[in-house]
């Protein structure tokens, strides 16, 4: 089992530091949950023996020399000894004195940020060529290169808002592209959803379904989920039997446990690797928020594992005002920026000219709308359209639409 001190000794050898990745698999344990790489930084960065910078985690040094491994593995012993004493409140508070003391003792001056901002760009680079010249990329004649852009068909109308080079159709979202559907509550994007998730699991693609605003399936009367999505199937005419088979979910109203990030994070990585999830959709992204700060990171954190993996992923996201047809949501502006593309379904009162031109309704009137806001792999449809809920529960647009707006 992996410790603390190996840790310690494999930031060592890395000259004083590396990368969550670098960590796991230098010591070949998993990169979340119990005894992790991550779960042992975080015990050693609590006992202020490394620092996060950025992605790299660094051991703590001093301003002249560097601590050393037994160095640092007193300290944590200090600091277990300080945790494991007993309810004696006199030696507790004689140890954390120590401890500060000691602390003190082996604290640095603050950092000059102008001198961190500079150090690297005045020091010599001959001495790192080689390891500098494997961090750069250049165009490549492989086959990699001469891919073309391909589609992951959803059955619905947003395979009508994305196009081809050429101005054709794409008929389905990027291939492996990570959007996020956005609006205010009641909007409809729970629906589209749900009808994306059954449409494709029916064509035998892998889908993975995390739900944290409704329960999967219920004991009770509820008109659960599963019983949502039996209808939209027999509705549709799709097979069930074939969905049971290719679709997923993770239900963090059952299970809570999968509110925690490290646990979430390790069963969505389990579901995606065992099945060859094709398509994963999360409603809402909510569940990855523990606190405000945290939602864009593990969400750019979920869209790398994804594309890496080869996952097409839809991010539901509520609005984080009471504004609508714009770019506020839940994680603020930079989550968008983490995605490849975001799309609108939203609702409100018409006021703004360019409102009234592309729905082609007077002001005030009250409209239900679908939209690309943007989409950074392929061309899209840049005008608003008029949508609605059916007497089904299906979202579908007011008007037939066939060709990009310029």
């Amino acid at each position: 089992m992996v410790e603390e001190k190996d840790v310690l000794d494999f930031l060592k050898d890395q000259n004083g530091q590396a990368s969550l990745d670098e960590i796991s698999k230098g010591l070949s344990i998993a990169k979340y949950g119990p005894d992790s790489a991550y779960a042992l930084l975080q015990a050693l960065k609590a006992k202020e023996v490394v620092s996060r910078k950025g992605e790299m985690w660094v051991l703590t040094t001093l301003p002249a020399t560097s601590v050393s491994t037994t160095q640092l593995e007193e300290r944590v012993g200090d600091t277990e000894k300080v945790t494991e004493a007993p309810a004696d409140v006199d030696k507790i508070v004689k140890a954390m004195a120590k401890t500060l003391a000691n602390a003190m003792k082996e604290a640095r001056e603050p950092a000059d940020e102008w001198e961190l901002a500079t150090k690297p760009m005045t020091t010599e680079i001959e001495r790192k060529e080689k390891k500098l010249s494997s961090l750069v990329l250049q165009p490549s004649a492989a086959e990699e290169a001469k891919k073309t852009l391909t589609a992951l068909p959803t059955k619905t109308f947003i395979d009508h808002l994305f196009y081809k080079p050429e101005g054709k159709t794409l008929n389905g979202i990027p291939l492996v592209g990570q959007f996020a559907l956005t609006g205010l509550p009641g909007a409809g994007k729970s629906i589209l959803a749900e009808e994306i998730a059954v449409n494709v699991s029916s064509e035998g693609k892998k889908v993975l379904y995390t739900t944290a605003e409704d329960t999967w399936q219920s004991p009770t009367p509820r008109f659960d989920l599963q019983s949502r999505m039996k209808q939209k199937a027999d509705f549709l005419g799709k097979n069930w039997d074939k969905i049971q088979e290719n679709l997923f979910v993770l239900d963090t109203v059952i299970f809570p446990e999968l509110r925690e990030w490290n646990t979430f994070a390790e069963t969505y990585r389990y579901v995606v690797e065992k099945e060859n999830i094709n398509l994963a959709i999360i409603d809402s992204v909510t569940v990855l928020e523990s606190y405000r700060g945290a939602l864009k990171y593990r969400v750019m954190e979920l869209a790398r594992h994804n594309q890496m993996k080869g996952v097409t992923c839809i991010y539901v996201n509520q609005r984080s005002r009471e504004s609508w047809d714009t770019y506020e949501m839940a994680g603020g502006i930079g989550l968008a920026h983490n995605l490849d593309g975001t799309i609108i379904v939203d609702y409100g009162r018409v006021y703004w000219q360019d409102q009234q031109t592309d729905l082609e309704v007077k002001r005030g009137e009250f409209v239900r709308i679908a939209r690309v806001l943007d989409c950074r792999m392929c061309n899209f449809e840049r005008n608003r359209i008029r949508i609605d809920i059916t007497k089904e529960g299906l979202l579908r647009p007011v008007e037939s639409f066939s060709k990009p707006s310029k």
